[in-house]
C-alpha cells in the first residue's frame, strides 16, 4: 500500500514538473509582446501629403514581466503596431 501511494506521488509530482517546463519552453525572452496600441494621424500639408501614422504602444517581456512604453512613427499603415505582436 505504502509502495502504491508513493508511487502515485511520484507519477503525480512529474507531470506536474513537466507542463511547467513544457511552459517555458514555448515562451520567446527575447520578444516584447505589445498589450497595447493608441494611434492617431498627422495629416501632411500639400507641400508633402504623406499622412504619418504616430503610435504609443506598451509592450511586456513574459519571461521577466517587464512592461515598456514605446513610440513608433511609420508612413505605412501595414506598419503600425498589431497586439501580440513581436516587437
Amino acid at each position: 500500500m505504502k509502495k502504491l501511494l508513493l508511487i502515485t506521488l511520484v507519477v503525480g509530482i512529474s507531470a506536474c514538473s513537466s507542463d511547467q517546463q513544457e511552459q517555458d519552453e514555448d515562451l520567446n525572452c527575447n520578444c516584447d509582446r505589445v498589450v497595447e496600441v493608441n494611434t492617431f494621424n498627422i495629416i501632411g500639408t500639400p507641400q508633402n501629403p504623406t499622412t504619418t501614422y504616430h503610435c504609443v504602444y506598451i509592450t511586456i517581456n513574459d519571461c521577466t514581466q517587464i512592461q515598456r512604453q514605446k513610440t513608433y512613427d511609420t508612413t505605412v499603415q501595414s506598419e503600425i503596431p498589431q497586439i501580440n505582436q513581436c516587437r
